[in-house]
């Protein structure tokens, strides 16, 4: 009896053992491979070096979220959220928030971006997407670059620092015609008066397609991120938010690795954003009427931030 037992354990133990790899072709390809449009676009990019994971996800009509956890090129992990906005979209807007939707630059007002969308949502003014903006200054609260709201001049000054480098230093927005347009605080002066909506932003990743080859004088420290940029034919916006300061999960990026990512999807001009707790990305959820924050925040929780960039759309 004894002698059956121990042959059935023998040719159980036989049976389940599966084949070893005798050479290169039978060991299997586990390399994962991007899934995504934007994901096998990002995996080209010469600041990364493999992709992990990949989903994207429509948040209404015109604008999608890609996320990507991904290894760089330097072998640092990230989790990486993209917004993609369609400016072509019928009814599509993009617009700067303010506290409690207030006309006025008030020094040292702020809200969390969850907080200034119950002051904007509306029948035919749905908001679907909301990402920090511009920089502050901690001690004072005073808004870093300039603001244009929907044509109005609330603030038509930079606030540069020579121990904040990386920040006034640029900024985002829309002419009259709703074409984006990133520049320098010199180039600011000369296309002010034709610029509907506006907001500071720091440091150029990328110019006319190119990422800059010197960032010295600039942070070299690896922070969360928010990253604009835009098309060369003016018709798509890409927001990038990284997430940082969380060992295992994110590192956080260098201002050289964003500016590679932006490249590789297909942006000709693309700025640095307020980054660290401020990197926020908040959406309005697919199929549930709530709105939820998509990254990990470094902070853990929503900071109040001095102003946003609204995606809004004509819904009832």
């Amino acid at each position: 009896m004894k002698r059956y037992v121990y042959f059935l354990m023998i040719l159980g133990a036989v049976l389940s053992c599966k084949k070893l790899p005798t050479g290169p072709d039978d060991i299997p390809d586990t390399k994962y491979q991007p899934r995504t449009e934007l994901g096998k676009m990002v995996a080209g990019a010469a600041s990364v070096g493999h992709i992990y994971a990949d989903t994207t996800f429509v948040i209404a009509m015109g604008v999608d979220e890609t996320d990507i956890h991904l290894q760089t090129s330097t072998a640092k992990v990230e989790h990486v959220f993209i917004l993609r906005v369609d400016l072509s979209t019928p009814g599509l807007k993009m617009k700067v928030g303010m506290p409690f939707n207030i006309d006025s630059y008030v020094i040292g007002s702020r809200q969390t971006p969850s907080d200034m969308i119950e002051y904007v949502d509306k029948p035919g003014q749905r908001v679907v997407a909301v990402v920090n903006a511009d920089f502050w200054d901690t001690s004072n609260g005073k808004i870093r670059g300039p603001i244009h709201r929907n044509g109005r001049v609330l603030k038509d000054t930079f606030v540069y620092s020579t121990t904040l480098t990386d920040q006034a230093i640029s900024f985002f927005g829309f002419d009259f015609d709703g074409v984006p347009v990133i520049r320098d605080t010199v180039t600011y002066r000369t296309l002010a008066p034709d610029l509907r909506d506006v907001t500071g932003s720091g440091v150029i990743v990328l110019k006319d397609g190119m990422v800059p080859g010197d960032f010295s004088g600039y942070s070299t420290n690896r922070h969360p991120r928010n990253v604009v940029g835009y098309t060369a034919d003016g018709k798509t916006v890409y927001f990038m938010i990284v997430d940082g300061r969380q060992p295992l999960w994110s590192d956080g990026m260098l201002y050289w690795e964003m500016g590679e990512i932006m490249k590789s999807l297909g942006c000709s001009w693309a700025s640095n954003l307020d980054g660290g707790g401020s990197a926020q990305l908040v959406i309005r959820h697919p199929s549930a009427d709530i709105y939820m924050l998509r990254n990990r925040a470094s902070d853990g929780a929503q900071r109040p931030v001095v102003n946003t960039w609204m995606v809004t759309v004509n819904e009832p």
